[in-house]
């Protein structure tokens, strides 16, 4: 007679790109014309993960995750 609650799991995964600004050098030369240099800057790639993992009984899911403001269950919130 004991009821089992349903287990439960939710992932998120998103890209996240930053591009970080190119860097300019200027050259002078006494024998040259000036000319400057520009080094492109780095572009960082990141995959950030969310997880819950928990019961059906402990929480109501769809108001956890509403009331964080989490970016990767936002998409979720109010389906």
């Amino acid at each position: 007679g004991v009821t089992c609650p349903e287990p439960f799991a939710l992932t998120s995964s998103e890209t996240c790109v930053i591009k970080y600004p190119d860097t300019v050098v200027d050259i002078v030369d006494p024998d040259l014309p000036p000319y400057s240099v520009i080094y492109p800057g780095p572009t960082l790639t990141t995959f950030p993960q969310q997880t819950i993992v928990g019961s059906t009984a402990l929480f109501d899911t769809r108001n956890l995750l509403c009331s964080r403001g989490s970016h990767g269950f936002r998409g979720m919130c109010g389906s």
